[in-house]
């Protein structure tokens, strides 16, 4: 991997970003207004339940840690299928620049929005709704981690899909996280589900994740062995999914679908 090819795609997408204000603002929105909407939210349940603890600061901590997942399964896809939208995915590979050069690329700026997007996510629910990342503890690197990287097979399945049927199936980009959301368990305990429904979920590795999530916010310890599921979990899919993009990549040079898409 040569890391000069790899600075020069993040310096491409980080210039690009500079100049539109757009780009920037997509940054921050949609995250800033689910935090509103279910600030809001927690903060009336807290009203009418006052006698449960932890309700809103548990809802909050659910919607940022769901941020990133969310942010992660898009980016990585929007950066791709925008090159598609301009015509320049065959430009990009005319040079000598790898396909791991120009993942590790795209991931490293995809990494940076999230992280300025979670900072002020971070410091708008403190200042709004008095909620203190502290309450989740340590326990909030492992599970961004985690989220981050599910996020990103789920990213590298939508990337595959557009590289094999073109962008009529972009809309999964968006919808992919939304899918998710349900059988993740981000606002309720998987036993609210119904059995056909938990079964999904123990497949995932955000149900996991967000079930200590909630543990440790109530005062509990850790579950390692939950925790330890979700990283196991986490490491298959990824590698599958890189196997599955890598294939799906190899097949549309052999059928001229970068020309075609270009």
């Amino acid at each position: 991997m040569n890391w000069g090819r790899v600075l020069g795609v993040i310096e491409k997408y980080m210039h690009e970003s500079r100049r539109d204000i757009f780009r920037v603002f997509d940054v921050i929105w949609w995250p800033v207004f689910q935090l509103f909407v279910w600030g809001l939210f927690s903060a009336y349940l807290q009203q009418v339940s006052p006698n449960t603890p932890n309700i809103a600061s548990v809802l909050l901590g659910a919607i940022m840690l769901w941020s990133f997942f969310d942010r992660a399964s898009r980016d990585v896809s929007i950066i791709v299928v925008v090159e598609m939208w301009n015509r320049n995915l065959i430009n990009i590979f005319a040079t000598p620049l790898k396909l791991s050069e120009y993942l590790m690329g795209i991931m490293v700026v995809a990494i940076t929005k999230l992280m300025v997007s979670a900072l002020f996510l971070v410091f708008l629910a403190s200042v709004l709704y008095a909620f203190r990342i502290e309450s989740i503890g340590w326990y909030f690197i492992p599970a961004t981690v985690g989220l981050t990287m599910l996020g990103w097979s789920i990213s590298l399945i939508t990337q595959s899909c557009l590289l094999r049927f073109g962008q009529s199936v972009e809309v999964f980009i968006w919808a992919a996280a939304t899918l998710m959301q349900p059988f993740s368990c981000v606002f309720y305990p998987v036993s609210s589900l119904p059995p056909w429904g938990r079964m999904i979920a123990m497949t995932l590795p955000s149900t996991y994740l967000f079930e200590n999530m909630r543990g440790v916010m109530n005062g509990q310890p850790v579950d390692m062995t939950g925790l330890g599921i979700s990283f196991g979990l986490n490491v298959l899919y990824f590698l599958l999914a890189l196997w599955i993009f890598y294939q799906a990549f190899a097949g549309a040079k052999v059928r001229g679908a970068l020309v075609k898409q270009s």
